[in-house]
């Protein structure tokens, strides 16, 4: 019996979690080493994956025992990665693009050839079911000649909104086109051949906090043989639209490759009448075919935690098997090495003719911000929509802030200007935290977490804020400042009054993991504040608005688009809404206010307006028509019971039972007063509602259109 292939992966980011899922899944295969710079990262995808070595640099996981090596590192790092590992005798398989320079690419694949190793590029979008289908059709002529292809990947790229923004695809114009740009690219080539770009343009140009500048729009025309090209980007918020259609002389086709669906279309009669409905209901009998085998196929992969829960996942999963399934040496044409040269070569051609410039080696850099003089405030979570904003108002006020964050270079963009020290490191870290209190008085902690199990909030949320109130206490701070959050109240009962002496949820087990978390750590600090001292004040803010944030808040309801947003409930109970700029405001003041240690202060403005009004006016300042209807708490707990049955059938890692009662409190139906918390603090939050609307509704709206 041959034994599998040993394989490696190098980079521990995001994308390492699709391609874990397929290897763990191919039994041609097995996972021997992951590597990363961050042995943290390393060793948390080593113990979720089973994965036997964790390795700390290139030059190890070059030395191991690993045939083949997947290269799932940034971008501009993908070449020279790949060399060394190449020179080592191990063949590559790298994610998308396979690099910045077709040169460098080109030269990899030289090497390669003479070490008799094997370069595969991912693809993956190539290897999806109804491509895989339209693609032998095509290849079998039932088309006729291809006249013109058009090839769209129009969905909005959130970083673009809220960052990070160091990140390596906003470091330069040209990086988002050769980090997008190979998906499209790679279908044109596979189907009629390189296009020779006659024309393109790079537009609709956004500022970012860094000082570059990003084109969230391209458009290029090529030829490729007897067929035109038109390759379209654009990433504006709204509806996703990731599109392949095709013209051909005996007919054409559309292919929506990020839902895996296709159609065809095929003239079947001289009758326009007949002809129409013919055209309509076999498009129809495809789709529901499509849709249903999809739809069961994916929710079975979903409950398995397998490696085809959606249509993203399973082109990985599809495209990483095939690769595997005749033997390296025989790889797919899609996954050549050749094919992905011509792919960076038609991202070099539409660069030049889009005068976009080349690609940036380098992420963004920012001059990290000078403090002086020794800080006497410590902001964790200082980079976050609520923290930004606390760390300009502490600066204004004169006081010398250090920002504690995992993302040094992140910060630095976000805090340009201002004169902070920021700090690198885990607030659950003891020794990264004991660093950062040297000479602090007032510690901030305003970070948060997100997972999808209880464990990912006690790891990554409560313990970190037990080490981080423990090295408080040691350093001897004199205030320590919690932000706790609405979501922990029992809020469903419109007859409730809410303010500082509210204690959380008594029923707090059954809510949300995030309200949970948070309540949890508050019970933790408390407890730290009654035996031991910790000059604890917690602020729960409410349904936070301002400039910074999307206006489509999941507070006031469930978005499902910018059109279209189903209330929490009915949407006509007054929500607790409330500006950054005051909750920064409240923040500020309890750094020295007198008489609060141990307390609790809600923070919210007076109640001005429903989910109703809010979407009413956000209709308004947007200048569309938004589908609002109301969701019961019923209905919002039934689908979610269904589907939490199903998981806890199959035993999957992420199950859990939902609550009807955390449904209703969505609502917040229970009136909210933070009286109490204005005359403790001396704080006037706005109280008016034209103020609110235009500081919460529309300048947010002009600065997310912008």
């Amino acid at each position: 019996m041959t034994s599998p292939i040993k394989v490696g992966l190098l980079g521990a980011g995001y994308i390492l979690e699709a391609h874990a899922k397929a290897l763990t899944a191919i039994s041609e295969v097995v996972i021997d080493a992951v590597c990363d710079l961050s042995l943290g990262r390393a060793k948390h995808a080593a113990a979720r994956f089973q994965i036997p070595n964790v390795l700390a640099s290139v030059k190890e996981l070059a030395q191991s025992d690993c045939e083949v090596v997947h290269i799932l590192l940034p971008p501009a790092l993908h070449t020279d990665a790949a060399l060394a590992m190449v020179q080592a005798g191990k063949s590559v398989f790298l994610e998308k693009p396979m690099g910045l320079e077709s040169a460098a690419c080109a030269a990899l694949c030289d090497l390669a050839e003479r070490r008799g190793v094997a370069v595969g590029v991912n693809h993956n979008f190539l290897f999806s079911s109804e491509f895989e289908v339209l693609r032998a059709r095509v290849k079998a002529g039932e088309f006729g000649r291809i006249d013109h292809l058009s090839l769209s990947w129009h969905t909005s790229l959130p970083i673009l909104q809220s960052g990070p923004f160091d990140s390596w695809m906003l470091a330069a114009p040209a990086n988002v086109l050769f980090e997008l740009g190979p998906h499209l690219g790679a279908f044109a080539i596979d189907l009629v051949g390189l296009p020779s770009i006659v024309s393109a343009v790079a537009a609709n140009p956004i500022a970012l906090p860094g000082g570059q500048t990003v084109f969230r729009q391209w458009t290029a025309i090529g030829q490729a043989s007897s067929a035109t090209t038109v390759l379209s980007i654009s990433l504006t918020p709204g509806q996703a639209d990731r599109i392949l259609r095709l013209r051909g002389r005996g007919g054409s086709a559309q292919l929506d490759f990020g839902r895996d669906i296709a159609t065809s279309d095929f003239t079947t009669s001289e009758n326009p009448i007949f002809e129409s409905y013919a055209v309509a209901t076999t498009a129809a009998r495809a789709m529901r075919r499509q849709a249903t085998r999809n739809a069961a196929r994916w929710l079975k992969g979903a409950l398995a935690n397998g490696p085809n829960a959606n249509a993203f996942e399973e082109s990985i999963f599809r495209s990483i098997s095939t690769f595997y399934s005749g033997g390296i040496q025989r790889i797919d044409s899609r996954h050549s090495g050749r094919f992905g040269v011509e792919t960076i070569r038609l991202c070099e051609a539409i660069t030049r003719a889009a005068s976009a410039g080349s690609p940036s080696h380098d992420s963004v850099f920012v001059e990290a911000p000078k403090l002086t003089t020794k800080p006497n405030v410590l902001v964790v979570g200082g980079t976050g929509f609520i923290g930004r904003r606390l760390v300009r108002l502490l600066v204004d006020r004169g006081e010398r802030v250090r920002v504690l964050t995992r993302n040094p270079r992140a910060a630095a963009i976000e805090l340009a200007g201002l004169p902070v020290d920021v700090s690198g490191g885990s607030h659950g870290d003891s020794q990264c935290v004991a660093r950062a209190l040297d000479g602090i008085k007032t510690v901030y902690h305003l970070a948060k977490c997100a997972g999808k199990r209880w464990q990912d909030y006690l790891d990554g949320d409560v313990e970190p804020t037990r080490v981080l109130a423990e090295s408080a206490l040691t350093a001897g701070v004199e205030r320590f400042i919690y932000t706790g959050t609405i979501a922990s109240y029992a809020s469903g009962n419109p007859g409730e009054v809410i303010d500082n002496q509210t204690p959380v949820d008594p029923a707090i087990r059954r809510r949300s993991h995030y309200a949970r978390s948070k309540a949890a750590c508050e019970a933790l600090l408390q407890e730290m504040y009654r035996d031991r001292g910790l000059p604890l004040v917690i602020l729960r803010p409410g349904i936070v608005i301002g400039v910074g944030s999307p206006p489509t808040h999941p507070g006031v309801g469930l978005f499902l688009r910018e059109t279209r947003v189903d209330y929490w409930g009915d949407g006509r109970n007054p929500l607790p809404f409330v500006l950054v700029d005051d909750v920064a405001d409240a923040l500020a003041r309890a750094m020295d206010a007198p008489g609060i240690t141990g307390q609790t202060l809600l923070v919210t403005s007076p109640p001005l307006m429903s989910a109703r009004d809010y979407v009413q006016t956000l209709s308004e300042k947007m200048g569309t028509r938004i589908d609002a209807r109301p969701r019961s708490a019923w209905r919002d707990w039934v689908a979610d019971f269904l589907k939490e049955l199903a998981k806890n059938i199959v035993r999957h890692p992420n199950r859990r039972w939902p609550s009807l009662h955390d449904k209703r409190c969505q609502s917040h139906c229970a009136h909210y007063d933070s009286r109490m918390t204005e005359r403790a603090l001396g704080w006037r939050p706005v109280s008016d509602l034209e103020t609110m609307i235009n500081a919460g509704i529309k300048e947010p709206v002009e600065w997310f259109l912008r």
